[in-house]
């Protein structure tokens, strides 16, 4: 490894959240990731508790180290928030991490589901961007498990 690619800090992944219809699918982080190191050379870190590493191994399986690494129930807070504020960016779903970042004046990409109204809950700063799929049906906060829709809010949201 060349010094300048010591010297290059990961992308901070969140792909969890407390509910699940909230998370962005693991296919689609899986091709973030590899969008963002075939764009602009940048790894990915992926973090969540230990509980999410299985859940997090979905989305690195078959990946170079060199390209993302699953850091789930690897770090302290301290860490994490050390990790957040060395991050080029960071990549959350509407979660305690996309707030971390909000807060910390990092830019954070949240992707939000329209389970929940994004005037009420998104994370807010000025290297915030939030993307969503508006659907008529929002906000529901009815479930993954009862959407009649599949939960095209976020399945649809391709990372391209």
């Amino acid at each position: 490894m060349t010094r300048e690619a010591e010297n290059v800090r990961p992308v901070v992944i969140s792909p969890f959240a407390n509910e699940r219809v909230r998370q962005w699918p693991a296919a689609h982080y899986r091709e973030l990731i590899e969008l963002i190191w075939r764009q602009h050379g940048l790894p990915s870190l992926v973090v969540g508790t230990r509980a999410q590493r299985a859940s997090a191994n979905v989305i690195v399986r078959g990946l170079s180290s060199e390209i993302v690494a699953n850091a789930c129930g690897t770090m302290s807070w301290r860490e994490l928030v050390d990790a957040v504020d060395a991050a080029p960016y960071v990549v959350a779903n509407n979660s305690g991490v996309a707030h971390l970042a909000a807060a910390r004046a990092r830019w954070t990409l949240c992707i939000f589901a329209a389970s929940h109204s994004p005037i009420e809950w998104m994370p807010r700063g000025p290297f915030v961007v939030t993307v969503l799929r508006d659907l008529p049906c929002a906000p529901c906060s009815i479930g993954r498990e009862l959407c009649p829709n599949g939960v095209a809010c976020m399945t649809d949201l391709l990372p391209a």
